[in-house]
């Protein structure tokens, strides 16, 4: 399996760490990195799919809080794709 994230879930990705460095930069940055490496645990096939079933049809939802990371998985294409990164009291539809 490989890993994508759309440009939507880079974007979260960077409206996180611009919200957090306000305060902390050095939190901001953690945050940014404990998401990343949740995200790389999925390449290990055991792991793929430990990610709650999201509320979108086809979605998992996978928790670093107060985060939640949607995605999907393209078992023919050998493919994960990060849709979105949200906060855990905002909607985490895709």
């Amino acid at each position: 399996m490989r890993i994508v994230f759309d440009k939507e879930a880079l974007d979260d990705l960077q409206s996180i760490f611009v919200w957090i460095s306000k305060d902390d930069p050095i939190a901001a940055a953690g945050i940014i990195n404990r998401i990343f490496d949740k995200v790389e645990r999925l390449i290990s096939p055991e792991l793929t799919r430990m990610g709650r079933f999201g509320r979108d049809l086809g979605t998992h939802e996978l928790i670093e809080g107060p985060y939640i990371i949607v995605y999907e998985i393209d078992e023919r294409r050998a493919l994960i794709r990060v849709i979105s990164i949200v906060h855990g009291a905002r909607d985490a539809g895709s």
